[in-house]
């Protein structure tokens, strides 16, 4: 008879599970019910077309679920299910370990090189000019958003970087500015062009570019000195720092958005 009910159902289904075809999971089932089979025999008890048997039982014997005896015609046997499943078990691990070897092998150093590549810049700039350079070059590629941290020490740097500034607004970028009180006056220049707040006690200042590079900007009396990254966690906490501080900003309600607000 062929195999079927509900016990032959799940059988079939967990020969399937461990990696069977539907005609070797037949197979299979028809021989641990009936002992000894020639193919037609299995091909009868399992309702596997016969030009198709010799090939299901054959696979099935070079995976170590079956066995055959000599003759015409060829007996086969099933193994016992508890030495068939651990055959599978085994040869699996070694196939996996096999494709592990090669896969560690074909793309670790793929991986080591792309971290390579992905390895990020840190430059120190140092003098007034070479700063207002990268700072303008950084403010070149952006796409979506400029953040500007401006203290008082770093005034100097207004009047060149107005021009960009008004690129970056007319090509519709989001720009928000956070300045020294005393400021005021010469950010005047650029009112409309940017979301302006002013903050006290500023000592540092940057540029932050689409979350994505950025430039630490320290002055000191007698030097100008700058660290540019885009290294995206750098540039990701300079983001959240200048997000604090703009924030305190506008609970001290100092935004210019054209002028500060009138008293009154």
């Amino acid at each position: 008879m062929r195999a079927g009910g509900q016990v032959g159902d799940r059988a079939l289904a967990v020969l399937r599970a461990l990696g069977l075809t539907e005609q070797e999971a037949r197979a299979y089932l028809a021989l641990v019910a009936h002992g000894e089979l020639t193919a037609r025999d299995v091909s009868m008890l399992s309702g596997i077309p016969y030009s198709k048997v010799y090939s299901a039982l054959e696979r099935l014997k070079e995976r170590g679920w079956i066995s055959a005896r000599p003759g015409r015609p060829k007996r086969y046997f099933a193994l016992p299910p508890a030495e068939a499943v651990r055959a599978e078990r085994l040869r699996r691990e070694a196939k996996l370990k096999e494709l592990e070897a090669a896969a560690v092998g074909e793309l670790q150093p793929l991986y080591e090189r792309s971290r390579a590549l992905e390895r990020p810049d840190i430059w120190i700039i140092r003098g007034r000019e070479e700063v207002l350079s990268k700072i303008r070059e950084v403010l070149s590629r952006a796409s979506s958003e400029v953040l500007l941290a401006i203290p008082s020490a770093a005034r100097p740097f207004l009047a060149p970087l107005q021009p960009s500034i008004a690129h970056l607004k007319f090509s519709g970028l989001d720009i928000r500015i956070l300045a020294s009180e005393d400021l005021e006056e010469d950010l005047k220049a650029v009112r409309g062009l940017a979301e302006i707040r002013f903050k006290s006690g500023m000592f540092g200042g940057g540029v932050i570019v689409d979350e994505r590079e950025a430039v630490l900007i320290l002055v000191s009396r007698d030097d100008v000195m700058a660290i540019w990254s885009d290294y995206l966690e750098l540039a990701h906490v300079a983001k959240v720092y200048f997000e604090h501080l703009w924030a305190e900003a506008g609970d001290e309600d100092n935004t210019l958005n054209g002028s500060r607000p009138s008293a009154g």
